[in-house]
C-alpha cells in the first residue's frame, strides 16, 4: 500500500520540490538586481534608500544615487543636503544613521511598536524589533588619530575629529564608562589659567586626581590637535548628536 502511494504522489512531490527550487533562485535573483545600474540593488532602492530602482539619477541633479550616498549626500533632493543634517521622518535621527542601521527614513516608527526610532536608539533598543531588546553602544577615541567614533549594535554611526590632552596633561586612556551626564558645566576659573564658562554637553567618564570629560568646545577650532587639559574636545556642531545618543554606562574606549 505504502509503495502504491509513493507512486502515485511522487510526480507531485517532485514537482512541489521544483517549485519551491524555482521560487528560491527567484527571490535570490531579485535580491541581487541593479535595474538602472547605479551600483545600489532594486531591494535596497526601495525598501531603505526610498530611490527609483529604475532611473540612476533619482533626484535629476546630474549624479547617480550612489555616488550621493557614498559621498554623505541624499539621492531624494537635487539639492546638495548632508544625509547627516537630514531628518526625513522626524524620529529625531539623521536619514544618514538611518541608512547605516537600515531602518526606513520614512517612517518615524519602522518596527511599528509604537516608539520612534530615535527614542528605541536613544534608550538603547533595537529599532528594528518590536520585542524590547537592548543593544550595545561604544564610543572610541583613538589619540593618535585625534578621533572619535561612535557605534551602535557595533554599527558605526558617526567619525570626527576631536582634541585630546596636551602631551603635559594627557588624556587617560583604557576602558571606561560613562558616569554621568551635565548639560552645562564651567571648566576652571578661580586658580586655574583658563575658564570655560556655560559648555555644553559633558559626559564624565573617569575620575582620577581630576574628573575627565568628553564635552564640546567653543573656544577653539583645531581639533585634530591635542589642545586640552585632559578632556576630549568635541566640536559643538558634533557633540550635541553623542550627547543625546549616549547613556550613563555606555562604554568609552581610549587608545
Amino acid at each position: 500500500m505504502n509503495s502504491r502511494l509513493l507512486k502515485k504522489f511522487a510526480p507531485i512531490c517532485l514537482a512541489i520540490i521544483l517549485m519551491a527550487g524555482f521560487n528560491l533562485a527567484q527571490i535570490q535573483a531579485q535580491s541581487v538586481i541593479d535595474s538602472d545600474n547605479d551600483g545600489l540593488i532594486d531591494i535596497e532602492e526601495i525598501k531603505i534608500f526610498h530611490t527609483n530602482p529604475y532611473n540612476i539619477d533619482s533626484d535629476n541633479d546630474g549624479y547617480n544615487d550612489y555616488l550621493e550616498i557614498y559621498h554623505g549626500y541624499s539621492p531624494r533632493h537635487s539639492t546638495p543636503i548632508k544625509l547627516s543634517n537630514l531628518d526625513s521622518d522626524k524620529d529625531d535621527i539623521p536619514d544618514s544613521w538611518e541608512i547605516r542601521l537600515k531602518t526606513d527614513l520614512l517612517n518615524f516608527d519602522s518596527d511599528n511598536d509604537g516608539y520612534s526610532d530615535g527614542i528605541e536608539i536613544t534608550n538603547g533598543y533595537n529599532p528594528k524589533s518590536p520585542k524590547p531588546e537592548k543593544l550595545k553602544k561604544l564610543i572610541k577615541v583613538n589619540l593618535d588619530e585625534q578621533m572619535l567614533t561612535y557605534f551602535f549594535n557595533n554599527i558605526e554611526l558617526e567619525k570626527f575629529l576631536i582634541s585630546s590632552g596636551v602631551s603635559s596633561m594627557p588624556t587617560p586612556t583604557g576602558q571606561f564608562t560613562i558616569l554621568d551626564k551635565l548639560p552645562i558645566k564651567t571648566y576652571g576659573g578661580n586658580g586655574y589659567d583658563f575658564y570655560y564658562p556655560n559648555t555644553k554637553w559633558n559626559l564624565h567618564f573617569t575620575t582620577q586626581k581630576l574628573k575627565y570629560y568628553i564635552h564640546g568646545a567653543y573656544w577653539h577650532d583645531n581639533f585634530g590637535q591635542p589642545m586640552s587639559h585632559g578632556c576630549v574636545n568635541v566640536a559643538y556642531d558634533k557633540m550635541e548628536r553623542l550627547y543625546n545618543f549616549t547613556e550613563i554606562g555606555t562604554e568609552v574606549e581610549i587608545d
